[in-house]
């Protein structure tokens, strides 16, 4: 749900990826002059407070994101329960209700924003191979690339 929220105002965004970076998001987005967005979802109460243990939420400056949100279940964390600045997000029956917009971190750490884009963009460049990435997007792949269509698929299907 929060990969589809962050859709409609993002023009990219990943989920669920493991990094070797200090903070790995449940789900990012970068939108046009907006900057990123960041979005940890919560299942349980423990799992919340366990997160507010974790280094880059004791220090805002070392976390990912400019606006951060914490998406759950409704009545699982109340506006009164987050960290300056973040947003909630409520899931209820298919629907994601803002309880609160987040706020700009301007301190947010920019180095392992990159970092994490380099770890996406170098699986992107595994998965097609031998061909560099933008010579693969620029070429007749172009309009596969914008529809989503994997690079390994065999041409043939692809027509």
């Amino acid at each position: 749900m929060g990969v589809r929220w962050l859709g409609r105002q993002c023009s990219v965004v990943l989920y669920e990826f493991a990094t070797p970076a200090d903070e790995n998001p449940d789900v990012i987005g970068w939108a046009p002059g907006a900057g990123s967005v960041l979005i940890e979802c919560k299942l349980t109460r423990p799992d919340f407070l366990k997160d507010a243990a974790k280094p880059v939420r004791k220090n805002p400056r070392t976390g990912m994101g400019h606006r951060r949100y914490y998406l759950c279940t409704p009545e699982l964390i109340q506006v009164k329960d987050l960290p300056p600045k973040w947003g909630l997000l409520w899931a209820d029956k298919g629907q994601v209700i803002v309880k609160r917009e987040a706020r700009g971190h301007a301190e947010r750490n920019l180095v392992a924003e990159v970092r994490f884009l380099s770890s996406m963009l170098r699986r992107a460049q595994i998965r097609i191979g031998s061909r560099p990435l933008s010579e693969w997007l620029r070429g007749e792949n172009r309009f596969e690339a914008k529809r989503g269509i994997p690079p390994t698929q065999d041409r043939a299907v692809r027509k």
